[in-house]
């Protein structure tokens, strides 16, 4: 059903698609990638930000190494561009 909006929305005239929340959906980002070609956003909600916040606060896992390995993946599925709120510490980091 994702794929189809995607579609429907390309053929509207749009000229990114948007996809989220992008941890989960990293499949889809990877097909929908594959099948359109067209620029793909991808958006790390509030959520995903505040289980690797949480996750890292009390210790069970390093914040900066989770923050870069999940843009990443999300890179790697084919993202074209990534929102997140991690976005002032990557930039700080860069």
């Amino acid at each position: 059903e994702a794929m189809k909006e995607i579609e429907l929305d390309l053929e509207e005239g749009a000229d990114i698609v948007m996809v989220k929340p992008a941890g989960p959906c990293l499949d889809l980002i990877r097909r929908a990638k594959e099948r359109f070609g067209s620029p793909l956003g991808a958006y790390q909600v509030s959520g995903e930000y505040a289980m690797i916040k949480a996750a890292a606060e009390r210790g069970m896992l390093d914040e900066s190494r989770a923050m870069w390995e999940s843009v990443t993946a999300i890179r790697r599925a084919g993202a074209d561009i990534i929102l997140t709120y991690f976005a002032p510490t990557i930039a700080e980091q860069l």
